[in-house]
């Protein structure tokens, strides 16, 4: 396979692949309501982050989706998962998406080192061409925090996709280019301070 599972370690967090043995941890980090408010699923029980844990792990077995967890080196615990997704070798493409964190470690580090450790994989490892990110169209804070690591938006898609409250939500498209890389990594690395 072109993209595997693979271990990222920085500073801040060590982003690993997901595993079943996970679920504790994930559950007691998932348990902020604002977490769950723009994501395609609701996770209010054990039960339910066993759901997520296992349709991950099946998207990673038919080679869909490719889930990780971060862990929060200086916590030394789990504070969220993210995955490699919509995943095309021919096209040398692929999506950053399903990211959760624990409102712990909002506006910490962490997701801008995950977000350099992830792209710099992306870019230098598997020589993508582009990678993606998109977001509900009214999570402004992801929006921003997406921006701020030198994504270009590029448009909105209309009535998208329905989320699990019933609501028809419009979906922001955003994206960073081999060509851009060079400059994002060295805005991210101003950001990490390095």
């Amino acid at each position: 396979m072109w993209v595997e599972p693979v271990t990222l370690k920085g500073e801040h967090v060590t982003i690993r692949p997901m595993e079943k043995e996970d679920l504790d941890e994930l559950y007691n980090a998932s348990g902020h309501e604002e977490i769950w408010s723009y994501m395609p699923m609701n996770i209010t029980s054990k039960s339910d982050m066993e759901l997520l844990i296992d349709q991950a792990l099946e998207g990673r077995q038919k080679g869909n989706d490719f889930p990780f967890v971060i862990h929060d080196n200086k916590l030394g615990k789990l504070v969220g998962s993210t995955r490699f997704l919509d995943t095309s070798e021919v096209s040398r493409n692929l999506e950053i998406g399903w990211t959760w964190l624990s409102p712990d470690v909002w506006r910490t580090p962490v997701n801008t080192e995950c977000k350099y450790l992830l792209l710099m994989h992306c870019f230098e490892s598997l020589k993508t061409i582009r990678v993606q990110l998109k977001t509900d169209g009214r999570n402004i804070r992801s929006q921003n925090a997406i921006e701020r690591i030198g994504a270009i938006r590029e448009g909105v898609l209309r009535k998208s996709r329905v989320t699990y409250t019933g609501f028809v939500r419009d979906t922001v498209y955003f994206s960073i280019l081999e060509s851009e890389w060079p400059e994002v990594k060295k805005n991210l690395e101003r950001q990490l301070d390095r």
